[in-house]
């Protein structure tokens, strides 16, 4: 989605810009394994307080944060992925009746006034169609829906059938503020996407079945749907980590730098009647996820969701996963963005206790090994 250009090398980098970090990743790809080559970050609030940077404009900040941490990697410019978050952008389906291509980019076009407030001239738009039936029979091979449309009785080659868009949108001031960056930093940019195909690339991939995927971010939460590998719902709230630190404090009359200590020890505080603490992002978090689970099954009766998938920073918290269990009744497992990728043995107790931090940059990267695979 939103590409840019593309190059043919077996290494591929994933830079994520997140709230309080930047966070960046080398793979390559020989022999049909995936291995980790390099990895880096470097947290925001930390540099903004060193060289001046507190002083600076953000791009200016980001941009040498980006290239001193380039540098410490000692990285080369080879194919870049770099991603937006998911809460700058749109992610939605649509559902159109069926009609010849040149009638369907119109269409789409019209549609998306719906749903993007912006003027289109200022959106970058991408778009897919993931589902097509005809006369209530779906069609997976493109071919066979051309040869049944000719055999139509309309001249225009109309059906009666109908169609499912993957439509995708982001500013396009938010993609050229990430491609300028990231191309400031020496490295060449090969596509941009949004955060939240990142996150699905690396804890679902392939895999077949539903997941409901929950990134909390320190500042934001990403709530993705993903049915046979691809995004059926995608929802973004503000707030994350950082709320959960400050509840920690108000809750146990401490300092916020101590909370944060709590959320990231042994103790759980989300579980035990004794000690437990009201956490209201949680309880936000988890609102929205029964929203989303009940309309799914309403629209989808004999539909079930696989597992719910958490993600990000605070999925080390102490007692979440059964916290999600105990509120939602659903399957619940910690994501790993490092499965199937080839780790040394020395770095292996490092990407482990990294965990699903590092979700968006392995999506990134991997999606430059989608690419190559393809040529």
């Amino acid at each position: 989605m939103l590409e840019l250009f593309k190059t043919n090398k077996n290494h591929f980098i994933g830079v994520d810009f997140g709230t309080s970090s930047i966070k960046v990743v080398e793979l390559s790809y020989t022999d049909q394994q995936t291995r980790l080559e390099n990895y880096g970050f470097v947290d925001l609030n930390l540099a903004s307080n060193n060289n001046g940077l507190k002083s600076a404009s953000l791009e200016q900040a980001l941009n040498e944060s980006l290239k001193k941490l380039i540098a410490r990697m000692g990285i080369k410019p080879v194919s870049t992925y770099v991603s937006i978050p998911g809460f700058s952008g749109l992610v939605t389906i649509i559902d159109l009746p069926d009609m010849p291509d040149d009638e369907l980019a119109k269409a789409i076009q019209f549609e998306a006034h719906k749903y993007i407030p912006s003027a289109l001239d200022e959106i970058a738009m991408s778009w897919e169609i993931i589902e097509r039936k005809t006369d209530g029979v779906k069609l997976q091979d493109q071919d066979n829906f051309v040869a049944k449309l000719k055999a139509k009785n309309d001249p225009k080659g109309r059906t009666n059938g109908k169609i499912k868009v993957l439509l995708v949108a982001a500013p396009k001031k938010d993609i050229e503020h990430c491609d300028r960056l990231v191309s400031g930093a020496g490295l060449d940019v090969s596509a941009i996407e949004l955060e939240t195909f990142s996150i699905a690339r690396s804890l679902v991939g392939d895999d077949g079945g539903t997941f409901l995927i929950v990134d909390i971010g320190s500042r934001a939460t990403n709530i993705v749907l993903v049915e046979k590998s691809v995004i059926q719902v995608n929802r973004n709230i503000d707030a994350g980590g950082d709320e959960i630190t400050s509840a920690i404090a108000d809750g146990m009359n401490i300092a916020r730098a101590r909370a944060e200590i709590f959320k990231k020890g042994d103790k759980d505080m989300l579980n035990s009647n004794e000690t437990a603490i009201i956490i209201p992002v949680l309880d936000l978090i988890v609102g929205e996820l029964r929203r989303i689970i009940a309309a799914y099954k309403e629209k989808n009766r004999e539909a079930r969701i696989d597992s719910l998938i958490i993600s990000g920073g605070t999925s080390k918290m102490k007692g979440i996963e059964e916290y999600f269990t105990r509120s939602l009744g659903e399957k619940v497992r910690m994501g790993n963005p490092w499965r199937g990728i080839v780790v040394s043995n020395e770095v292996a107790p490092f990407t482990k206790e990294l965990g699903s931090s590092f979700s968006v940059a392995l999506g990134l990267a991997l999606r430059g090994i989608d690419d190559y695979k393809r040529k």
